[in-house]
């Protein structure tokens, strides 16, 4: 019986293979969920970037995947860049999703935010992004940088719920006759 204790061994011999047994298998199911975890994560980077046309360096990509994962840890929020070398389509709406497409030979930006981030940052900040933002990155050709800082825009916007110091972009770039911008939605208390 080559897996069997044997009758003269001592007492402790069975308990130690049933415990080695125990352990193999801990290992295995361990590794297997590690394994699983990240390819889990290997798929979410792979759809967090969609560089059609190779114009993002891996470092540029390494950091719009770390602003994925810190917008999915403190807002429970998804990121999605997409830049092309076609026209730019327009992604369905996702409740938590932000989609950014950037068609830099056309100079054309899509910008779409789950409903509840629009309503609380306003539909001038995104229309501030599309229209207004690249403006001079595209002049100076440095489409890159502007992307940088919209994703900033983005994560000190959504960082700022008080509005502490007002929005920078609001106060600096934008025009009032020209944005619906509501400000940032406070609590106001609640309702009696």
């Amino acid at each position: 019986m080559p897996f069997g204790v044997r009758r003269d061994s001592p007492p402790w011999e069975g308990l130690v293979r049933a415990l080695g047994i125990v352990f193999v298998f801990m290992g295995v199911i361990w590794l297997f969920w590690k394994h699983n975890q990240r390819t889990i994560e290997m798929l979410d980077t792979h759809q967090v970037v969609v560089d059609r046309g190779g114009q993002l360096t891996e470092e540029q990509k390494r950091s719009v995947r770390d602003l994925s994962r810190a917008l999915k840890s403190s807002f429970g929020l998804d990121l999605q860049l997409v830049v092309t070398t076609d026209t730019l389509p327009r992604p369905m709406v996702d409740t938590k999703t932000i989609h950014i497409g950037i068609y830099p030979e056309g100079e054309a930006v899509l910008v779409v935010l789950p409903p509840i981030v629009e309503r609380a940052l306003g539909q001038g900040f995104t229309r501030y992004l599309q229209d207004s933002h690249f403006e001079p990155y595209w002049a100076d050709g440095n489409w890159r940088r502007g992307l940088g800082e919209a994703l900033s825009l983005i994560w000190e916007a959504l960082n700022s719920p008080e509005g502490e110091g007002g929005v920078s972009w609001n106060r600096e770039r934008q025009s009032p006759e020209n944005y619906d911008y509501r400000g940032v939605v406070r609590d106001e208390g609640s309702v009696q």
